[in-house]
């Protein structure tokens, strides 16, 4: 297996589909046909070999690394099953749509809808990230069904909209609507949150490391007996994304959080942690 670099050379000026650039089908391309790849543009295409300088190395797994920004690259990671994609720099949107495995790691921000309908795999994101990160694609039902998105800095609006299973963490802010219609899995905020929290929520769990300025209307304050839950929950939580969760070390053990569970108004059971009220 090889391990690709593409130290970016020319930056285009327009956005590029990067969904082939993939670790394990890189690995397979031999080094004079690896140039040639075209990759689609707005209205145009362009050669592999015209917007980055490319090495390669042996390596045990296959691995693609990236080394600049590349803000003007869509889809980085779309549909990834296995290997490992690092990008040095910020990426564009739809990071990471529908990956079903290997890990995919950026080193600055991402765009809108990273990690949208995700299926499996780890997604994490030094920096911040836009809005409908986890969620669906426009006129799809269901957003992330599986896998790991770590977010160290914000999020934008919409975060995890129609989320079905997997794990969100996000160790800064997040913006309005955040687990909004959430049919399950787990959110975790470590910053603030927008308005409409958990709008149209109907299972799952989103756990929260401050108070919102208001809780909504349509979830209602309750619960006891999951104490073995928290303590397990939280040390893994501590062992995340610093310093968003390093207060669930000293909190587990120690402080429930404050239980909601909602949105009654479409007769949801998921329920809100908050663990510093």
């Amino acid at each position: 297996m090889n391990a690709i670099t593409l130290r970016v050379k020319n930056a285009p000026g327009f956005r590029v589909d990067g969904s082939k650039l993939l670790p394990a089908a890189l690995a397979a391309v031999s080094p004079a046909e690896l140039p040639r790849i075209e990759l689609q543009g707005a209205g145009e295409k362009c050669a592999l070999g015209d917007l980055f300088d490319i090495a390669q190395a042996d390596a045990g797994t296959p691995s693609l690394t990236i080394e600049g920004d590349v803000q003007w690259l869509d889809r980085a990671g779309a549909n990834m099953s296995e290997g490992t994609l690092t990008i040095h720099g910020g990426a564009g949107d739809y990071a990471g749509m529908k990956m079903s495995g290997g890990e995919l790691h950026i080193y600055g921000d991402a765009g809108l809808f990273a990690a949208c309908e995700m299926r499996g795999g780890r997604l994490t994101v030094q920096g911040n990230a836009g809005d409908f990160a986890a969620g669906a694609l426009p006129g799809d039902m269901e957003g992330m069904t599986g896998g790991t998105l770590a977010i160290h800095g914000g999020a934008g609006a919409r975060l995890a909209d129609r989320m079905r299973r997997g794990t969100v963490l996000v160790g800064g802010d997040a913006g309005d609507f955040a687990a909004s219609r959430l049919v399950a899995g787990t959110v975790c905020i470590g910053g603030k949150v927008g308005a409409h929290l958990g709008y149209g929520m109907r299972r799952g769990t989103v756990l929260l490391s401050n108070a919102p300025a208001r809780i909504p209307p349509t979830f209602t304050e309750g619960g006891h007996g999951f104490d073995v839950f928290w303590l397990l929950f939280t040390r893994i939580l501590a062992r995340e994304i610093a310093p968003g969760f390093a207060c669930f070390a000293t909190l587990a053990g120690n402080v429930l959080p404050r239980r909601y569970a909602g949105d009654l108004a479409v007769d949801g059971r998921g329920e809100l942690l908050i663990a510093n009220s």
